[in-house]
C-alpha cells in the first residue's frame, strides 16, 4: 500500500483515496493552494462512473454556488454531475480533458483535476470538508452499499 493513498479493494477493483487532500461527501476532492482551490472528483467517482467519453467545463470567470453542478462528465451509463464545494469564481478549466477526458479515469488525483476557484468563503467552506481520512471511512460505506445493491439485483 502506498503512503500516499489510502486504499481499498473491493469486488476486484482498487480504490484510492489521496491523503493529504480535502472531500466533499459527494466524492469531490479539494486542494488548496494560496486563495484558490483546485477540485476534482475522486477514484471512487469515476470508477463507478465508467470510461469518461465526454466533459463539459464551466467558462472562466463564471461564477459558481456551492452544492450546485460546476462540470459534468459523460460516460457510455450516465451524465454525471460535479458538485461545488465553494461559492466563488472560476479562475482556470483543465482544456486538456477536452480532448482527453479519459485522464479523469486514468489520474483522477493529478493530470484529471477539473477547474480552480477562487472561494468567496474559503475559511467557511472549508469547514464543511471532509479529511481524506474520514472520506475514506465514507468511501468504503458506499462501497459496501453498492455491494449490497448489486447483489440483490442478480
Amino acid at each position: 500500500m502506498s503512503d500516499e493513498f489510502y486504499q481499498t479493494v473491493a469486488d476486484k477493483f482498487i480504490f484510492n483515496v489521496k491523503k493529504g487532500l480535502l472531500y466533499t461527501e459527494n466524492d469531490v476532492w479539494v486542494k488548496v493552494e494560496d486563495k484558490r482551490v483546485r477540485i476534482g472528483v475522486a477514484d471512487f467517482f469515476q470508477r463507478r462512473g465508467g470510461d469518461i467519453v465526454y466533459v463539459e467545463l464551466p467558462k472562466v470567470g463564471n461564477k459558481v454556488e456551492r452544492l450546485e453542478g460546476i462540470a459534468w462528465f459523460e460516460t457510455i451509463k450516465a451524465v454525471f454531475p460535479v458538485v461545488s464545494p465553494f461559492d466563488g469564481v472560476i479562475t482556470e478549466v483543465n482544456a486538456l480533458l477536452n480532448d482527453k477526458p479519459e485522464m479523469i479515469n486514468e489520474d483522477p488525483y493529478g493530470e484529471g483535476w477539473m477547474v480552480l476557484v477562487s472561494p468567496s468563503k474559503l475559511k467557511e467552506d472549508l469547514e464543511k470538508l471532509l479529511t481524506a481520512e474520514r472520506y475514506f471511512e465514507l468511501m468504503k460505506s458506499k462501497i459496501k452499499d453498492e455491494l449490497k445493491k448489486s447483489k440483490k439485483e442478480v
